[in-house]
């Protein structure tokens, strides 16, 4: 079971960034298409979501994140621990902030706030993401 929500959540990540770099590029002031620009946004926090749940659940039973004592010296058992998990956490309420901003404002000032907040988010998960070069023992995929 773990294994296949350690995939899931892994794949899920290609899906979400595809999906983030598609929203910050995409020009957010075409008239008549209001509806389309607020799905995508949508579509991009819920799948976010949807990370968030798999990421929580991974978090409690995964033997890469423990609390035992000396556990911030272990590279590895730290930044599963304090700082993927901060750094997610972070990304996903900016995005969320960004996503509940972006309702309430007019069209016009939509492509400043969309690449304001899911850029940041963006860079952070950039940045929290345990990739193979990094030496976690992690695949692409």
């Amino acid at each position: 079971m773990h294994t296949i929500l350690l995939h899931t959540h892994s794949g899920l990540r290609w899906i979400l960034l595809l999906m983030m770099i598609y929203v910050i590029i995409k020009d957010h002031n075409i008239t008549g298409e209001i509806k389309k620009r607020i799905d995508w946004t949508l579509l991009t926090f819920l799948i976010f979501s949807v990370q968030l749940i798999l990421g929580i659940i991974l978090y409690f039973t995964s033997p890469a994140v423990s609390f035992e004592s000396g556990f911030m010296g272990i590279s590895k058992l730290r930044f599963f621990t304090i700082e993927h998990t901060l750094g997610m956490l972070i990304a996903y309420h900016l995005v969320m902030i960004g996503y509940f901003k972006l309702r309430k404002l007019p069209s016009d000032k939509w492509n400043k706030t969309v690449r304001i907040y899911f850029g940041i988010a963006l860079l952070i998960i950039l940045l929290s993401i345990p990739w193979p070069f990094r030496g976690f023992g992690n695949h692409w995929f």
